[in-house]
């Protein structure tokens, strides 16, 4: 009974801490995008654009409902590091890329559809989860090419996700699903000579 009381003792001011503890996050969008180094887009020109159409900067929530719930945001517009990730991955696939204008041929759009953080309290865990939705259009001459990539990650853990926690999912995340877009062969071949 002794010990008990005695991990009763710690565990109450440690779970009282983090719901203390616990602030606003404002993540950093800045995603690594992973792509094998070729020429199979021999030099062609792509004009490429990202957008962030999501409706506002708040993911979601963290932190436990009975205590203390705080935002989770991108406040700043993740676009243009996107941007920034797509080129140099396009470029060591043999790509030239730039901004994309009006009369692009051939051109890529992608658009930040959705980024959303949940996390919710079990009895002995927080389960969180974040989902990213991103939606490529390719288009050229000849056609066009459109496709939505869905990625969902989860992490368990002892208490809810901290800011460099919630900014790794959301990386991760967007990392997966720009390299799921990278890696479709249709999508490729609408961009390539």
């Amino acid at each position: 009974m002794n010990k008990f009381w005695w991990t009763m003792a710690v565990l109450v001011p440690v779970v009282a801490l983090q719901g203390c503890s616990l602030k606003t996050q404002n993540l950093r969008v800045d995603p690594e995008v992973k792509v094998k180094e070729s020429k199979v887009g021999e030099g062609t020109t792509v004009g490429l654009k990202v957008t962030d159409g999501r409706d506002s900067p708040k993911l979601g929530e963290v932190g436990d409902p009975n205590t203390k719930m705080v935002d989770v945001v991108i406040e700043q517009d993740p676009s243009p590091k996107v941007y920034e990730r797509v080129k140099e991955a396009l470029e060591k696939m043999g790509f030239t890329v730039v901004p994309q204008a009006e009369g692009s041929d051939p051109s890529l759009s992608i658009d930040i559809r959705k980024l959303q953080l949940q996390s919710e309290k079990t009895p002995f865990t927080f389960e969180t989860e974040l989902r990213a939705e991103v939606a490529a259009h390719a288009a050229r001459s000849n056609g066009r090419y459109d496709r939505q990539f869905n990625v969902r990650t989860r992490r368990d853990g002892a208490g809810p996700p901290y800011e460099k926690d919630s900014t790794a999912l959301v990386n991760t995340a967007l990392s997966q699903a720009l390299e799921d877009l990278l890696a479709d062969e249709q999508l490729i071949g609408m961009l390539k000579n």
